[in-house]
């Protein structure tokens, strides 16, 4: 049986050639991937859950699962495992229930959220001012940007004007993509050819696409940039880093839940199981010592 798109992308990110994606079935999720540490069950705190989520049994929660290591499908092409993945079910275990995870892409989570698709968010979200109009966030972990390039090349990535010329690859929705439509003037001004950008639905169809030289630089986030550089060195290299930017769960703007999952949150800092989560998967220098409540903004 062949493979599907969406695997052969995964196994690109995860360090697998191009070559590796033809025949053949889709193993099973690795077990490593899949255990995880557990948050405390407090039945208090399930008592006070609004009634759909009691009666469900478990959290909605929205991934985007093309992210690694944040949230990725395993080789079962069917499992979503990863950092955010674990971070939901650690706080599910808090009110003592499961989840389920709803993929999705970036562009599409805070309009899932007013639309009560789905209950929380945890897809490496900025809580940029402008979707703290329409939702409200938890903050949980220290993320940032980087810029991915081909291994073969050696030019450095410092600032915005070190783009200037060159194809830039963002994701559809990101900040990433604010962020250079903001700066769009940074050439002009500084009297250099223009960067050409290209949109992408999610991070390893842009992972693809520096891989086959249509693009010369990926602009994502840090936890990717940094994981695919790692696991792959002959093919792409970290071209640099940009600043940090918190990244924090979604929550329907004014949710009842919002206090109750910011107090999870803090006791999987305080009992040690956030840093455990994040010591799995290498993310250690991302840590928040404290988390807080960004309330949804008019």
């Amino acid at each position: 049986m062949r493979r599907t798109p969406r695997l052969c992308a995964a196994a690109l990110v995860l360090a697998v050639t191009l070559t590796g994606c033809g025949l053949g079935s889709a193993g099973a999720a690795d077990p490593t991937a899949v255990a995880r540490p557990h948050g405390r069950c407090d039945p208090a705190v399930h008592a006070a859950l609004p009634a759909p989520i009691r009666q469900r049994g478990a959290f909605q929660v929205a991934m985007v699962p093309d992210t690694p290591p944040m949230a990725y499908y395993a080789e079962d092409d069917a499992t979503i495992v990863g950092f955010d993945r674990d971070m939901s079910q650690a706080i599910a275990d808090v009110f003592c229930v499961g989840t389920d995870p709803i993929p999705t892409n970036v562009d599409a989570v805070v309009p899932g959220l007013a639309a009560g698709r789905y209950d929380l968010v945890l897809a490496s979200l900025a809580p940029t001012a402008e979707r703290r109009k329409k939702a409200d966030f938890v903050t949980y972990y220290n993320g940032g940007q980087g810029f991915l390039a081909a291994h073969d090349t050696n030019f450095p990535v410092n600032s915005y004007q070190d783009l200037c010329g060159r194809a830039i690859g963002v994701v559809v929705g990101s900040v990433q993509q604010g962020q250079l439509d903001q700066a769009s003037n940074t050439c002009a001004d500084a009297g250099r050819p223009a960067w050409r950008i290209s949109l992408f639905p999610n991070g390893n169809a842009a992972v693809l696409a520096l891989r086959s030289a249509r693009i010369d630089v990926l602009y994502f986030s840090i936890s990717l940039t940094q994981y695919v550089a790692s696991k792959s060195p002959g093919l792409f290299r970290l071209a640099g880093r940009y600043k940090r930017a918190i990244v924090a769960l979604g929550l329907k703007r004014d949710s009842p839940l919002t206090g109750a999952v910011h107090e999870a949150v803090r006791r999987l800092m305080a009992d040690g199981t956030y840093r455990s989560i994040l010591d799995k998967w290498g993310l250690q220098e991302n840590h928040l010592d404290d988390t807080e409540i960004l309330k949804g903004q008019s």
